[in-house]
């Protein structure tokens, strides 16, 4: 079919757009790496919004984010504070219904999937939507998926497509929007 489309997804407008139409007061990020995701809802979110990430740094054993890098590249930016957190141990001192929009990027799984939409989703406001890198079929085969046994994203979705409106965006690695 011929379309005035491209093919190639980019996930920076994707956020735009998600921030177009959820003027979000409250953003909150798990997983950041070198700061992509960060810097487009800096950039295009509402002066009044308040932008918290969270990463391991350094206790991630992989791709990890670097916490002097980090914190230099954001400590005069007004609406960012960067903190020290793990997903696992942080998601549940959110007040219910008191987030626009969670993003998650840290290696995620299935495991990692299933945690975020069961913790993650009461704390959202009635608008809010979950970000989450992966759930692609083409995501859920990649090589340390399969080394280290790591439970598929798919099945997750399928699991939670029953209370949730869920779309995945891409071939790889994809982007996950989960709304109420």
């Amino acid at each position: 079919m011929r379309t005035s489309y491209n093919n190639k997804i980019d996930y920076g407008d994707i956020f735009k757009s998600v921030i177009f139409l959820n003027n979000p007061k409250n953003i909150v990020e798990f997983g950041i790496l070198d700061g992509f995701s960060l810097d487009v809802f800096n950039e295009h979110s509402p002066k009044d919004c308040k932008i918290t990430a969270y990463d391991i740094f350094e206790e991630f054993n992989g791709n990890s984010a670097e916490f002097d890098y980090i914190t230099k590249k954001y400590e005069k930016e007004e609406k960012i504070e960067i903190k020290k957190g793990d997903l696992y141990k942080v998601l549940d001192t959110f007040e219910n219904d008191s987030l626009d929009i969670i993003h998650i990027d840290i290696a995620n799984e299935g495991f990692t999937y299933d945690f975020a939409i069961k913790h993650g989703m009461r704390k959202l406001k009635k608008n809010g939507v979950l970000l989450m890198e992966g759930g692609s079929k083409a995501r859920d085969k990649v090589h340390w998926m399969k080394k280290y046994k790591k439970p598929l994203i798919r099945p997750v979705l399928e699991e939670h497509k029953k209370n949730y409106n869920i779309i995945t965006i891409g071939s790889f690695p994809g982007l996950t929007i989960i709304s109420k």
